[in-house]
């Protein structure tokens, strides 16, 4: 499990291209997909809660985080899938293209829509989807593996690592 965006390199880190802001109404979201109630969100958080906006973020794995984890329970299931929202937001130069190259987790199918990312000013926020299919695996009752890819995107001058992770248990 030793998997991450890669290491830190303090002159890259400086123009890092593209990041993945993340608000406090973006944890309210993931609170409320992670079945807190309301009472509970207002005892963390100190406010109002409204969770009608959760439903919009879909699951708690939409998080807005450069990391993606999809874990999935087999039951006898043949085909599975998920998918993750992002949005990124430029901080590098106006005027830049994105592009995304995709590593999938061996023996599973990731999509990412839209391929590429064309930025007009700096400060501009695009979404892109990442949507992962698997076959299951023949496991035994109570196992479970893991396999790990990534997507990144690149401008030419900026690489953008985010990294996937994708979990099959069998139940006992």
């Amino acid at each position: 499990m030793d998997f991450g965006a890669g290491h830190v390199h303090p002159q890259k880190a400086m123009d890092p291209g593209l990041v993945y802001d993340i608000s406090s109404y973006d944890y309210i979201d993931f609170l409320c997909n992670s079945n807190y109630t309301t009472k509970n969100i207002q005892v963390i958080t100190r406010k109002h809660a409204d969770c009608s906006r959760a439903k919009k973020a879909g699951h708690t794995g939409n998080l807005n985080f450069p990391s993606m984890t999809a874990v999935f329970q087999l039951y006898g299931k043949r085909k599975m899938s998920t998918h993750f929202i992002r949005t990124v937001t430029n901080v590098g130069e106006a005027k830049s293209v994105y592009t995304v190259s995709i590593k999938p987790p061996r023996g599973m199918n990731v999509t990412v829509e839209p391929m590429k990312l064309a930025f007009r000013r700096e400060g501009q926020k695009l979404n892109f989807l990442v949507r992962v299919k698997v076959v299951a695996m023949k496991l035994s009752a109570g196992s479970s593996i893991t396999k790990s890819g990534s997507i990144e995107w690149s401008d030419g001058k900026h690489v953008v690592r985010s990294p996937l992770v994708v979990t099959m248990q069998e139940p006992l």
